[in-house]
């Protein structure tokens, strides 16, 4: 085909969405609906993500060492627990900041004065750490200095995020995948519908001698032009209503909602992504869409 027969097939295919309205506009709604269910389970998988990694960085283990150490051991020990990818931080409490710590959160007169006279409490190293899954060899390096004498772990904690982890993970994973298979079988018989209505005009085309391609094109661009506008449509409206959402959370009264709500994904850092998959999902669905339900009125 020249040029000039792209360009007549091309306006044709636009033209075809103008004067089938109402199922251009059904195609349209289907999926679009199907783009913004999809698009909330990514927004939804990435922010638990987030979330649990989030929980996961506020669990800490605590060293407690040994009365009467050389400091330049503790320092080593510190450092050293610095040094792993894993650890957020890591800080030294003396067993008189330990001792001053615990009276911040007593009431008791009579248990304070006692401990202050014979402070019975530990010097410790407390680690925040950032990922769960190096616990086990932060454990070690601790255990393996002279100064310590024991380690205390959130084992329960740590494997609750390391299952939640991979569940999120595999369960969005199936959502997503299921709701594109969905998409692309729902566009498919929705074009399915407009090119039965129209099949006359397609046996006909045949029997003059036109090409499986040159009847095929008009096709391809009506369904590349419904998915586009889908995609737009889709676009927009995740991103309205996931910033509206964002400003309802973020102004909760409540400092550890705030504080957790801070962990969730800003639009702006994965808007392009989304806007580059709802324009190649939906351009592809409609394309696909297209294909399929045209084969079999090209068997003339």
């Amino acid at each position: 085909m020249n040029i000039n027969s792209l360009k007549y097939l091309f306006f044709e295919g636009l033209k075809n969405v103008v004067k089938n309205k109402l199922m251009a506009l059904a195609s349209v709604g289907v999926l679009t609906a199907c783009l913004i269910v999809v698009g909330c389970s990514v927004l939804l998988t990435g922010n638990m993500n987030n979330m649990v990694t989030y929980i996961g960085e506020q669990s800490t283990m605590v060293v407690f060492l040994k009365d009467e150490v050389d400091q330049a051991d503790v320092d080593r020990l510190t450092a050293s627990l610095k040094e792993n990818n894993s650890v957020k931080e890591a800080n030294y409490i003396s067993k008189e900041q330990a001792l001053l710590n615990y009276s911040k959160r007593m009431n008791s007169d009579s248990a304070i004065k006692t401990l202050s006279e014979e402070n019975v409490l530990p010097a410790s190293i407390n680690v925040h750490i950032s990922d769960m899954s190096d616990l086990d060899n932060l454990v070690e390096i601790a255990k393996s200095s002279s100064v310590v004498e024991n380690v205390v772990v959130p084992t329960n904690v740590t494997n609750v995020i390391k299952e939640l982890g991979k569940t999120v993970g595999w369960f969005g994973t199936a959502i997503v995948l299921a709701l594109i298979l969905v998409s692309i079988v729902i566009i498919s018989n929705t074009i399915r519908a407009t090119v039965f209505a129209r099949r006359r005009e397609i046996a006909i085309m045949k029997q003059v001698g036109a090409t499986d391609n040159f009847v095929r094109f008009p096709f391809l661009v009506e369904g590349m032009t419904i998915g586009f506008i889908s995609a737009v449509i889709a676009f927009i409206l995740i991103c309205a209503g996931y910033q509206t959402v964002m400003v309802i959370l973020t102004e909760s009264s409540s400092a550890f909602l705030k504080s957790m709500f801070s962990s969730l994904m800003q639009f702006s850092s994965i808007g392009w992504i989304m806007a580059l998959g709802f324009l190649v999902s939906g351009i592809l669905a409609g394309v696909i869409g297209s294909l399929i339900s045209l084969r079999k009125y090209l068997s003339v």
